[in-house]
C-alpha cells in the first residue's frame, strides 16, 4: 500500500482544523503524517507494511525518522538530470521548476540520512527488484540453515556416492556454491527408484555455472539414468524474491528447519519466507497444475507419471489454504480426498493403472473447480 505523504498531511490537518498545516513547523507536521498514518493503519489492520511518497521537506523526514525510529526505512531516488528531463511528462523546465521547489525545501539533503540510496537511472525493473528487496528484508527474517550428512537421506547408495563427489568437488577451499539442498521426495526418505527424480537446489553465482557444468558432465554416469532436476538460484534473487512459486516455498522450508541442506557456506543466511506469502504465492502453482491435467487427459495415452504427480501437487496446494501440509503425494492426495468424503482406495493403484490415475486425477481437479464461483459437479 503506497500513501501519499500529501494526503496523510491534509488528512490530519482537517481532523484538526488546521487550514494551511505546510506553513507549520518541522515536527508538528512530522506529528501529524503520523497521526494519520496511525489512524490508517488501524483501519487497515491487515497491512504489515506501508509506503510513504514523497519526502521532500528535510526537517520534517528527519523528524518523521526521530519519531519513527526502526519503524522507518528512508529510500532515496538518485537520478541524473538527464534522465529526469527525459523522463519528464511536461517538458524539461517543469523538470526544473520542480527541482527549485524540492531543493528549497531540502530535498536534495534527505540523503544524507537515507537508509538506502538507489541509482534510479536504469530500467524500471532494476528499481522495483531493489524495492522488493527492502520490502522483504523487513518480512522475511533471515535464517542461517543447519546442515546434515548426504547418508541421513536414506538414498540409493550411487545418488549418496553422487551427491558427495559433487560436494567434494564444489566445496573446496574455493567454494562455486553457496548452499545445497535436496527437495522432493528425496528429501524426505520417500525416495523411490524407477519412479523419483533427484532434485537439487543450489545457490551459487552465475560465474559457477561453466565449472558446474563440466563437473555435472563427469559424474552423469553414477545417477544411473535417474533424471536430475538441479535448480540453481543467487543469493540475490533470495533475498529479492524474484523466484517462482515452487522455490519460495522450498525457501520457507528451509528457513521453518523443515528441510535441512547438505552443504551451506559459513554464515550463508538466507531469507525464510513467511507462511501467509507461501500459501498465497502457491495459488499460481495449482492454476498452473489444474491446466496440466487436461492437457494430460487430451493425450492419446497419458504419461502416467506427469499425471499423477501433477494431481498430486494440486491436492498439496488445496490442502495448503487450508493450514495443512502433506509433503508427501499419497498423503496429500489420500487427505484431500478423505476431506471431500471420496473413495480414497484409488491413490493406492493411481502410479500404475491408467484408468485410475485418470479417475483420481479427475475428483482432484473437480475439487479444485468447486472452489471457483458458478462450478457445479
Amino acid at each position: 500500500m503506497s500513501l501519499k505523504i500529501g494526503y496523510l498531511i491534509e488528512d490530519a490537518a482537517d481532523r484538526a482544523g488546521i487550514h494551511n498545516p505546510y506553513r507549520l513547523g518541522s515536527v508538528v507536521q512530522a506529528e501529524l503524517i503520523v497521526d494519520s498514518l496511525d489512524r490508517f493503519c488501524q483501519a487497515h489492520h491487515f497491512l504489515d507494511s506501508v509506503s510513504i511518497e514523497s519526502l521532500h521537506d528535510f526537517d520534517s523526514t528527519a523528524e518523521l525518522a526521530r519519531m519513527l525510529g526502526a519503524q522507518l526505512t528512508i529510500a532515496y531516488l538518485d537520478a541524473s538530470e538527464a534522465t529526469r528531463t527525459r523522463r519528464g511528462t511536461a517538458g524539461s523546465q517543469d523538470v526544473v521548476d520542480r527541482d527549485l521547489i524540492k531543493c528549497a525545501r531540502g530535498a536534495d539533503k534527505i540523503v544524507s540520512i537515507a537508509h538506502e540510496v538507489i541509482g534510479n537511472d536504469g530500467p524500471r525493473l532494476e528499481l522495483e527488484r531493489r524495492l522488493d528487496r527492502i520490502a522483504l528484508d523487513r518480512r522475511w527474517p533471515e535464517h542461517q540453515p543447519s546442515t546434515m550428512p548426504v547418508n541421513a537421506l536414506g538414498l540409493p547408495v550411487n545418488l549418496e556416492s553422487y551427491l558427495a563427489e559433487f560436494l567434494d568437488r564444489t566445496t573446496g577451499l574455493r567454494p562455486l556454491i553457496d548452499l545445497l539442498a535436496v527437495t522432493g521426495s528425496g528429501a524426505r526418505g520417500k525416495y523411490q527408484h524407477g519412479w523419483s527424480d533427484l532434485d537439487v537446489l543450489v545457490v551459487a553465482d552465475t560465474s559457477s555455472l561453466d565449472e558446474m557444468r563440466q563437473i555435472l558432465a563427469d559424474l552423469e554416469t553414477e545417477l544411473g539414468g535417474v533424471k536430475l532436476g538441479m535448480t540453481v538460484l543467487t543469493r540475490a534473487e533470495c533475498r529479492a524474491g524474484a523466484i517462482t512459486s515452487r522455490l519460495l516455498h522450498v525457501l520457507a522450508l528451509i528457513g521453518s528447519g523443515s528441510l535441512v541442506p547438505l552443504w551451506s557456506t559459513p554464515g550463508l543466511a538466507l531469507p525464510a519466507p513467511d507462511a501467509a506469502t507461501d500459501v498465497a504465492a502457491s495459488l499460481y502453482d495449482g492454476i498452473q497444475a489444474a491446466i496440466e491435467i487436461r492437457r494430460q487427459f487430451l493425450k492419446g495415452s497419458p504419461d502416467l507419471r506427469a499425471l499423477y504427480k501433477v494431481t498430486a501437487l494440486l491436492a498439496k496446494i488445496q490442502l495448503r489454504f487450508s493450514g495443512i501440509e502433506c509433503p508427501s503425494d499419497s498423503d496429500a492426495l489420500s487427505v484431500l480426498l478423505d476431506a471431500t468424503r471420496q473413495d480414497t482406495s484409488l491413490v493406492a493403484t493411481a502410479r500404475t493403472e491408467p484408468l485410475a490415475a485418470e479417475a483420481l486425477a479427475l475428483l482432484v481437479l473437480q475439487a479444485w473447480l468447486d472452489t471457483l464461483p458458478g462450478e457445479t459437479r
